[in-house]
């Protein structure tokens, strides 16, 4: 994470985790990391859900505008605690999809990480060639 924060290595980073259920079934858990002085002043320390996005929400409390984002897929088997909080079979690997947000300069603002069972999941995408 601190590599795709840019940060130093060791260095503290705010998390926000959450689980996401469809139809009462645990579907994906989603990690949000951003620097600690990005998340002092704002509401992402509660444990309660935010009335707006966090994009609004961050826009709102620190001025930050997210210009785009880095995408990396990658697939790994997932921890004991994953499987236990995914309710998911050990022998199924999990797709992790990591974004980085960035400012227009290109600067991290939050690590956006959303881990899915791929017997449940399936990423579909569609782009300009020309």
């Amino acid at each position: 994470m601190a590599a795709l924060l840019d940060a130093e290595p060791k260095s503290k980073a705010f998390l926000r985790r959450r689980l996401v259920t469809r139809e009462g079934e645990p579907s994906e858990l989603v990690s949000l990391w951003l620097p600690l002085e990005l998340s002092e002043g704002t509401d992402l320390t509660s444990g309660e859900a935010l009335p707006q996005g966090i994009r609004q929400h961050l826009q709102s409390r620190k001025g930050v505008r997210f210009d785009h984002i880095v995408e990396q897929i990658t697939a790994r088997m997932p921890t004991a605690q994953e499987v236990k909080q995914l309710g998911m079979p050990k022998n199924v690997p999990l797709l992790a999809v990591f974004g980085a947000v960035r400012d227009a300069s290109g600067r991290p603002l939050v690590v956006v990480e959303v881990l899915l069972p791929a017997d449940r999941h399936e990423l579909e995408d569609a782009y300009p060639v020309a």
